[in-house]
């Protein structure tokens, strides 16, 4: 229990120091508005045929674009809560001096992040919600109730992406300058999970990588239950592979995280910015 409160402390704190950048909490919002969402719809309907995106439907069997695009959003921000959110925080507070004092508390260095995630999970649901209604308002956007359906694909997917998480904040201890390896690293992982377009569309070699990432399931599912794409694989075997992905990536990451944790303490590179 002690951990959890720590955890909870963690992700308030963080939300109240978020809350003081107003201009900052409007940029997470409409940052992947314009960079995304906006740029794809307007390539999407300039191909369309009779106001239809028959490329699209023949593709993944329907030719909601705007479903398409702001599904693939959902799990791009997820993402992006992962890598940004979690990973990056501890470069953060690398920048302001705080990493250090942070590590010699008796709290769990694993807590850290967890309560990290907790605060990019609470901003990544409000972005959502936010990015939905301009979306129904503005992108004609509609979907299926059944996205409720996906709500378990989801959970799984914020577990696995903790793992992740887990493996890239042992890669920015050790080389501490990582805000290129992670805005790389974070546009091909969305890549590969199908945000942008199907993975059948990647080339052959890369299409048994995509299928090694839990994403890649999770966003067919979400896809196929909000509106009602044509799935990879049967669902049943989707979720195994979702379930069976998540389990290999979380506990590897955290390994790799404590191993990385270790390496610095018997360097002493932890103060070194």
């Amino acid at each position: 229990m002690d951990e959890v409160r720590a955890a909870l402390a963690i992700a308030r704190k963080d939300l109240l120091t978020l809350s003081r950048y107003k201009w900052s909490m409007f940029g997470m919002v409409f940052t992947p508005l314009y960079q995304g969402v906006i740029p794809a719809f307007l390539f999407g309907t300039a191909f369309a045929v009779g106001g239809r995106v028959v490329g699209l439907e023949s593709a993944i069997g329907t030719d909601n674009l705007s479903g398409f695009i702001f599904m693939g959003g959902v799990m791009s921000g997820l993402i992006a809560t992962s890598f940004w959110f979690i990973a990056m925080s501890l470069r953060w507070e690398m920048d302001m001096g705080t990493l250090e004092p942070t590590w010699l508390t008796p709290t769990s260095h694993d807590t850290i992040l967890i309560g990290r995630m907790l605060q990019g999970v609470v901003v990544f649901l409000a972005g959502q919600l936010i990015l939905f209604a301009i979306g129904i308002a503005f992108f004609d956007l509609h979907f299926s109730a059944n996205i409720l359906f996906a709500l378990p694909a989801m959970l799984i997917a914020v577990v696995a992406m903790l793992g992740v998480a887990f493996l890239l904040a042992g890669i920015v201890l050790v080389i501490r300058e990582a805000n290129f390896f992670i805005d790389c690293t974070n546009f091909l992982f969305g890549v590969a999970s199908g945000v942008s377009f199907p993975i059948t569309f990647l080339p052959g070699l890369l299409q048994p990588l995509a299928l090694l990432l839990p994403t890649t399931y999770a966003m067919d599912l979400l896809r196929q239950q909000a509106i009602g794409a044509r799935p990879l694989f049967d669902p049943a075997l989707e979720y195994a592979g979702l379930i069976v992905t998540t389990l290999l990536v979380f506990p590897f990451g955290r390994w790799m995280f404590a191993r990385a944790e270790r390496s610095i303490r018997v360097r002493g590179t932890l103060g070194q910015y």
